[in-house]
């Protein structure tokens, strides 16, 4: 198995294990929709199609109703998001999403949607702890500072991997060049960078902490820095850009659920309330700690006032990349 693959499939397999047994579900419930949709808008067999499906689970357990995980992959994200978008707001259909729902509102000149107008914000998920800047073990790079005197010295000689134009992972690439005032070359992959970047053809890549550690373990990468604002628990030795100096860096992962425009106050506030206990439940702690994130459960004012800030953040970080999705 190559050594990408290993990491992400020991994830999974320990995510997918929670997801079982299956509990019985009834088959009416008179405080909402009897089956509820939630659509994933990527694909499945991943670590975010597999928290959504805990996720599915844990509701239908609080709530004794039907949720279901409904993948609608393609064109990153905005086929299953407009699905939503156009859906009845009854509750019936909700979106399962993460940060790139307000990084797309910036990186694409047109939308089949409205970021901010088309979607009833129902809660944060979770919150992940900002990703890690790696090299492989035998790196002549020690130190951030290494990285900056090679790529100062020889411009667009130092090459980072990230898992595609427009990902987060290319987005705090370029945001790291753009504060350190440095020019590195960006290698896009449809998918993992990381055969590549174990292979020596890419020097650097930006890493989520879950997907880091185990590489971390096996003695097969060095971390230089996270992104985080603030040093995390799981890596207690590893500096935060900022206190490098390279500052404004970080772009949040999260999840998040969503409906449609429209959906009433009560029934979005009742779907926060019946999450916050869902959170709690034996499980869904268990498939936060394996992924290394951390639970958030925000009231629907709340995630829509963070939704708004981050959208107006990222139109002032990200419209000077000139990255355009279009």
């Amino acid at each position: 198995m190559q050594p990408d693959r290993r990491a992400f499939h020991r994830l999974s397999a320990a995510l997918a294990a929670l997801l079982l047994p299956a509990f019985p579900l009834p088959a009416l419930a008179a405080d909402g929709p009897a089956v509820v949709r939630i659509v994933v808008p990527f694909g499945a067999g991943n670590p975010l199609d597999t928290s959504a499906r805990v996720l599915a689970q844990s509701l239908s357990q609080v709530t004794q109703r039907q949720f279901i995980v409904d993948n609608k992959p393609g064109a990153g994200g905005l086929i299953g998001t407009a699905e939503v978008a156009r859906a009845k707001p009854d509750g019936s259909v909700l979106l399962f999403t993460t940060g790139g729902h307000t990084t797309n509102a910036v990186l694409y000149n047109k939308l089949p949607y409205d970021t901010l107008a088309d979607f009833t914000p129902i809660t944060q998920i979770h919150k992940a702890d900002g990703f890690v800047l790696l090299v492989r073990a035998d790196s002549p790079y020690k130190s951030v500072a290494d990285v900056l005197q090679a790529a100062r010295a020889k411009p667009g000689s130092v090459s980072y991997g990230s898992w595609g134009t427009g990902n987060t992972t290319h987005l705090v690439g370029e945001l790291f060049s753009r504060s350190a005032n440095v020019s590195l070359l960006h290698v896009p992959y449809k998918g993992s960078p990381l055969t590549d970047f174990l292979g020596g053809h890419v020097q650097l890549t930006f890493l989520g902490t879950s997907l880091a550690q185990p590489l971390l373990q096996e003695g097969k990468v060095r971390a230089l820095a996270i992104t985080n604002p603030h040093r995390v628990a799981s890596l207690p030795e590893v500096p935060t850009l900022e206190e490098l100096g390279i500052r404004n860096v970080d772009v949040p992962a999260w999840s998040g659920l969503l409906g449609p425009a429209g959906m009433p106050a009560a029934m979005a506030d009742g779907l926060q309330k019946d999450l916050a206990s869902a959170v709690k439940l034996p499980d869904y702690q268990a498939s936060m700690k394996i992924q290394g994130v951390t639970p958030v459960v925000s009231t629907p004012a709340q995630f829509a006032a963070y939704i708004r800030s981050e959208v107006q953040r990222y139109r002032q970080q990200l419209a000077p990349l000139h990255i355009s999705l279009d």
